[in-house]
C-alpha cells in the first residue's frame, strides 16, 4: 500500500539524484529539518505546512502529496500564491488515477501548479 511517507521519500530520493545546493525540508521523513507553516496574510489562524519544500538562493518549489481526491483548494491556491511570489513552483504529486480531477479542479479554479503523477 502506498502511503505519503513512501512517496515523499520517493520525492526527496528524486530530488537529492538531480539537484546540488538545495535544502529539503519535510515533517514526513526523519532526518530534515521540518518546513514552516505557510500562512494567508492577515490570517494567522489559517496556514498549511507543505509536504515537502526545496529552497535555493534562488526558488523555492513546494511539493503536496494528494492521495486521495479530497483535495483542499484552500491550500492549493495559497501554496500557488506563495510560490509565485517566489518565483518558484507548486508541485502536485498524485496517482494517475486521480489526475484528471486534479487537472479539472486547476483549470476550474486558475491554481498554477505542476502535477507529477506516479501509476
Amino acid at each position: 500500500m502506498i502511503n505519503k511517507k513512501v512517496v515523499v521519500q520517493a520525492i526527496i530520493d528524486k530530488i537529492e539524484n538531480e539537484h546540488e545546493d538545495f535544502e529539503i525540508k519535510t515533517g514526513i521523513v526523519e532526518g530534515y529539518g521540518k518546513p514552516e507553516k505557510i500562512i494567508r496574510k492577515g490570517n494567522q489562524d489559517k496556514g498549511y505546512v507543505p509536504d515537502v519544500v526545496l529552497e535555493s538562493d534562488r526558488i523555492t518549489e513546494l511539493y503536496e502529496v494528494e492521495l486521495d481526491d479530497d483535495f483542499e483548494l484552500e491550500k492549493w491556491k495559497l501554496f500557488s500564491l506563495y510560490t509565485s511570489k517566489l518565483k518558484g513552483n507548486f508541485n502536485i504529486v498524485t496517482p494517475e488515477e486521480f489526475l484528471p480531477q486534479v487537472r479539472s479542479v486547476l483549470n476550474s479554479e486558475n491554481i498554477n501548479a505542476r502535477i507529477i503523477y506516479f501509476a
